[in-house]
């Protein structure tokens, strides 16, 4: 299954982001905070992005292994918040919620936030998020 036009953050991107970024997500098509660009691609056990750093404007690949992924959650949470005012708020709350994985590296655990297929509805900010939780679920069950 892919979807295009996923947008994604790593926490880190989330917690140093300036005022800048804030404005940016505040102001370009309404488009949630995000650092890459991408396609996401769920291909066998792995999770593939492949696309663009926005920031460095360089390519940006990333392949997770399902089997190294340790937490899946569709929502807001202390780092990506649904308060559109705090400074890593989100102006689509409560409707088009961020998923956040993570999973094991070589650098440690990561965490990342995905909008996947970021889209309008209805004049609305929309994301098919909860249809790649749902392709997910019996992925991780298996583990």
């Amino acid at each position: 299954m892919k979807w295009e036009d996923t947008l994604m953050a790593y926490e880190e991107d989330i917690k140093s982001r300036s005022v800048l970024d804030w404005l940016k997500a505040h102001t370009s098509g309404f488009k949630p905070l995000h650092r890459y660009r991408s396609t996401l691609e769920l291909d066998g056990g792995k999770i593939v992005f492949n696309g663009k750093d926005l920031k460095e404007g360089a390519d940006f690949h990333l392949e997770i292994d399902t089997k190294d992924i340790t937490d899946v959650y569709l929502g807001w949470d202390s780092i990506y918040t649904g308060f559109p005012g705090s400074r890593a708020g989100d102006r689509a709350y409560p409707w088009n919620k961020p998923l956040r994985i993570r999973y094991r590296s070589e650098e440690g655990e990561k965490t990342i936030y995905i909008f996947a297929n970021f889209h309008h509805r209805h004049g609305m900010r929309a994301s098919d998020n909860r249809e790649v939780l749902e392709r997910l679920k019996p992925i991780l069950e298996v583990k």
